[in-house]
């Protein structure tokens, strides 16, 4: 049942047996775990179907160092479906390496292997509607070509590893009808949890405060799951200090909301290979008609040798101004330029940005009226392709683009000073102090995208297979630059990282908060490291894991208690 209405007397306490706070992949896809069991659960949704204002603002923070991070509420969304509202569709799982202890990168290793969550990815391709769990070009498209650009992989560069794209999914809309349908599953939309309470010596959750439509009342629920995002869920712990836990939930050793890392992206280096007969830079389509594309990725060995952090490589659009005359790169330039000027939320915002975009928005409509008419078929085919159902992720430049950039993404190595803690001085519309960022890098952060790119190019001169623009001290000027004015793209990791050990972490292997006996946590905060993946296909198959694990591990007995919104 979703329930939208507000019929909860002030003061009143529901009951249930699971509370599941948030409303986004993670929380949906634990909730839709426990679906089958005779629990009653509760899924508090801070948000409705669209995001508001009001909501939105609530999602607002500090950034510690002005500039350093886009503002809190530019990639999340307060809203039933969480980010998922918002999210491209890409699909990729974390690799077995990313599992394991490496030495060469200090923080490193899970407490579980990937083996233990493959079953779980195989799960979580069906709820993010990826198709086959295939990853491997050789076996998905077997009569394609072996190679990106032929001759160019070897044993420290290969390109047969494939991201996946959902349609993409929408966890609210698309899983609305199962919600709506279950008997044990209520979400109370329009809901925010501002406290999490515990009894006076006592290691349990016994409630949380709720502010439903204006009006307060509390949960009280046997198993606790926060799923709330990477930033929300550590500001959550924070604010529910209390004084057994004067630092805040699970805080016990200083650990929560530290280890925040996001990825490492951009484009600098841009590619004019030889020979573009049968390259495969396009998107290619299986048998289910999902857009797939390969990429390249630096194995295992080859990431020891060189001691890198997980990067991958792909074609992508040029960084050039004019996009080498590419009228799809301007007519793309040019659409998101206009919506970066209206999506500025004050007059200053947008007369600023507007300064900023405007010279390179009018170079690309001069080259969209010259040129655009030989490719307006094009144009017209691409656009349709991303108005279907099953969209096209994005648009690629044309195949006779002169020059392609060399899109990078990379791990950010685990940091303790990068982190997620609360403002001294600023609270949201609850009282709840607003969590203030302070993301920090390391040297070997930069150190490793250089070895990369340098592993790369010397591999692609090496063996004559074109031009290739890079140098790497501008490498190094464009990282220092782009850092400064980092933007996560609403990858937000770390800030409740997964240990054996409470010295080193916030929850166990099982995603139980340390020292709190019937709290859990989902989501990519839990993660001990970032890989080079989009976060969300792990987030989703790591929380029908901690499913599986709550129906084994709390007891059977079905409780009584309703949860009813009395109706």
């Amino acid at each position: 049942m979703i329930i939208s209405k507000n019929n909860v007397q002030p003061g009143q306490t529901l009951t249930t047996d699971v509370c599941i706070i948030g409303s986004g992949p993670a929380a949906i896809s634990v909730a839709l775990g426990l679906a089958a069991t005779e629990r009653n659960i509760v899924v508090v949704a801070g948000g409705g179907w669209s995001e508001t204002i009001a909501n939105q603002d609530l999602n607002r923070g500090v950034v510690a160092k002005a500039g350093s991070h886009e503002p809190l509420e530019e990639n999340r969304r307060r809203q039933f479906g969480g980010t998922s509202a918002a999210w491209g569709g890409r699909c990729i799982p974390f690799e077995p390496l990313d599992f394991k202890k490496r030495d060469w990168v200090p923080d490193s290793g899970w407490p579980f292997s990937y083996e233990a969550l493959e079953p779980y990815y195989r799960k979580a391709a069906e709820l993010c509607q990826i198709g086959d769990y295939e990853f491997n070009a050789h076996a998905a498209f077997p009569a394609n070509s072996r190679e990106i650009l032929k001759g160019l992989d070897s044993e420290e560069i290969v390109s047969f590893p494939l991201e996946r794209w959902s349609p993409p999914v929408n966890f609210a809309k698309t899983y609305k009808s199962q919600l709506e349908r279950s008997q044990n599953i209520q979400v109370l939309l329009n809901a925010n949890v501002v406290k999490m309470n515990t009894l006076d010596a006592s290691d349990q959750v016994s409630t949380v405060d709720v502010s439903m439509n204006g009006t307060s009342f509390s949960i009280q629920a046997e198993t606790f799951v926060l799923a709330a995002g990477g930033i929300e869920n550590p500001r959550l712990l924070l604010a529910s200090a209390n004084e057994q836990f004067p630092t805040g939930l699970g805080n016990q050793n200083d650990n929560v909301g530290r280890y925040y890392m996001a990825h490492l992206k951009g484009i600098y280096a841009e590619v004019n290979p030889n020979n573009r007969e049968n390259w495969l830079v396009d998107f290619e389509r299986d048998t289910e008609g999902v857009y797939c594309r390969r990429r390249w990725w630096i194995p295992e060995e080859a990431q020891q040798a060189h001691k890198l952090l997980n990067s991958i490589f792909f074609l992508y659009l040029s960084n050039d101004v004019n996009g080498h005359r590419d009228v799809m790169f301007s007519s793309r330039y040019v659409v998101k330029g206009l919506l970066s000027i209206a999506g500025q939320r004050s007059v200053s915002g947008v007369m600023s940005k507007a300064k900023q975009l405007l010279p390179s928005i009018k170079e690309h409509s001069v080259n969209i009226a010259k040129n655009g008419l030989s490719q307006m078929p094009d144009l017209i085919r691409l656009t349709m392709k991303r108005m279907a159902k099953r969209r096209l992720p994005y648009i690629l430049p044309a195949m006779n683009s002169t020059y392609w950039g060399l899109y990078f993404q990379t791990e950010q190595a685990p940091n303790r000073d990068s982190r997620v803690y609360l403002s001294e001085t600023e609270k949201d519309a609850f009282g709840v102090p607003r969590a203030k960022v302070d993301i920090a890098f390391l040297e070997e952060d930069i150190e490793s995208v250089v070895r990369a790119h340098n592993l790369f190019v010397e591999n692609f001169r090496e063996r004559k297979l074109g031009e290739i623009q890079y140098s790497e001290q501008g490498l190094r000027d464009y990282l220092t630059e782009s850092l400064r004015s980092f933007n996560s793209g609403a990858h937000h990791i770390g800030t409740t990282r997964m240990s054996d050990d409470p010295q080193t972490g916030v929850v166990d292997r099982n995603a139980k908060v340390y020292g709190v006996s019937n709290l859990y946590v989902a989501g990519s905060s839990v993660f001990p490291t970032g890989g080079h993946a989009n976060p969300t296909l792990t987030i989703v198959a790591h929380a029908l894991m901690l499913a599986d694990h709550l129906k084994a591990n709390i007891s059977q007995t079905h409780s009584d208690r309703s949860a009813s919104v009395a109706y």
